[in-house]
C-alpha cells in the first residue's frame, strides 16, 4: 500500500526472513491468547471477566472449516485491511513493539536492526490481521493477499486508488516516525516528490549501488562468512551483509553521504526521510528498473540470486 506492504524498502523486501520471525513472533501470541475448545466462554460485565454458563464445544468430526483465503479482494476488505493496519500501528500491540524500537539508543543498536525490527512488527501487524480473513499466517499468504490487492487496485477508480495511496502512505509514515522516534510534523517526513525528481534521486542511489568499492565490500565480507552445512544460516549472514553494506556505505557512506546530497539529511533520521518518501515510487517503472539492475549486480557480488531472495 502506497502501499507500504507493496512499496516497503528494497532492502527489506527482498529477505523473507524478517517476515518469517515477524509471523512466528504474532503466532507466538496467539497460541498463548487461544483458548482450549472445551473450556468455558468468557464475557466481560462492568469490570469483571466472568465465565458464561455454556461452553463452547468442538464441532463434530468432518464440520471442521479449515482456513481458506478469499479469490480476491473487494474495496471493502481492501479498505478495512488498512484502517486495521494503521489502528493496531496506533493503539495496539504494533504500536507497542514501535515504540519498544525506538527506545533502544543508536549506540546499542544498529540501523539495520532497528530497520529489520521495525519491519518485523509492521508485517507482523499485516499478518495478524490477514489471517484473520483466511490467509496463511506467513509470507506465502501476505504474498497472495499483496497480489490479490495490486489486482483490485488496477481497475478500481482513480479516486478509490488515490485514496487507498493515502492510507497506505500515512500508515507507512506512523511507522517510520513511531519507530524510529521521529516527529510526526517532520517536513521531510511529510514531503510529496514529484516522479522526475524521485527518478533523479533513484539513478543515484542505483550508480551508487554499482561502484566498485561497493560490489567489492560485498564480494569480500560475504567471502569471509565461514561455511556451514546450514545453507540458510549462510544465506541469512549474506542477506545481512547486503543490507548492511547498502544502508552504511551506499545511503550513509562517503565523504558527502547520498542522504545528504539528495536533501533528506544526515544520519539514521536521513535514511528514514528518504525511505519514506521515495516508497511512493518504487513501482515507477524506470525507478524499478534503475534498482532491479543494481540489485542484481549486488545480489551477484554476494553470492546469491533471485530464486535465493525469494525462497
Amino acid at each position: 500500500f502506497a502501499l507500504p506492504d507493496l512499496l516497503v524498502d528494497i532492502h527489506t523486501t527482498m529477505f523473507s526472513s524478517t517476515l518469517r520471525r515477524s509471523c512466528t513472533a504474532w503466532s507466538s501470541k496467539q497460541r498463548l491468547v487461544s483458548v482450549s475448545p472445551s473450556t468455558k466462554s468468557l464475557a466481560v460485565v462492568g469490570n469483571n471477566l466472568r465465565f458464561l454458563s455454556t461452553p463452547t464445544t468442538p464441532p463434530p468430526p468432518g464440520m471442521e472449516v479449515p482456513p481458506s483465503p478469499p479469490s480476491s479482494v473487494n474495496e471493502e476488505m481492501a479498505v478495512g485491511i488498512q484502517d486495521s493496519t494503521r489502528l493496531f500501528i496506533r493503539h495496539g500491540l504494533g504500536k507497542q513493539r514501535l515504540v519498544k524500537i525506538s527506545e533502544s539508543s543508536d549506540d546499542d543498536v544498529s540501523i539495520v536492526s532497528k530497520w529489520q525490527q521495525m519491519m518485523e512488527a509492521f508485517l507482523g501487524t499485516q499478518v495478524h490481521i490477514l489471517a484473520g480473513l483466511g490467509y496463511t499466517p506467513d509470507e506465502q499468504g501476505l504474498a497472495l493477499y499483496n497480489q490479490q490487492l495490486l489486482n483490485f487496485v488496477q481497475a478500481a477508480s482513480p479516486e478509490l486508488q488515490e485514496d487507498l495511496r493515502i492510507k497506505g502512505r500515512d500508515t507507512w509514515r506512523e511507522v517510520l516516525t513511531t519507530a524510529f522516534n521521529l516527529p510526526k510534523d517532520d517536513p521531510m517526513m511529510n514531503k510529496e516528490m514529484n516522479i522526475v525528481d524521485a527518478r533523479n534521486v533513484m539513478h543515484k542511489v542505483s550508480q551508487r549501488m554499482q561502484e566498485p568499492d561497493v560490489l567489492e565490500s560485498i564480494a569480500k565480507k560475504c567471502a569471509n562468512i565461514v561455511t556451514t552445512d546450514n545453507d540458510q544460516m549462510v544465506m541469512a549472514q549474506k542477506h545481512h551483509i547486503v543490507q548492511d553494506v547498502l544502508v552504511n556505505e551506499v545511503y550513509l557512506g562517503g565523504d558527502v553521504p547520498l542522504v545528504e546530497d539528495c536533501g533528506f539529511g544526515s544520519g539514521a533520521e536521513g535514511y528514514v526521510r528518504m525511505q519514506c518518501v521515495m516508497a511512493e515510487h518504487q513501482t515507477d517503472p524506470l525507478v524499478a528498473q534503475y534498482i532491479g539492475s543494481a540489485m542484481m549486480k549486488i545480489l551477484t557480488s554476494a553470492g546469491l540470486d533471485m530464486s535465493s531472495v525469494a525462497s
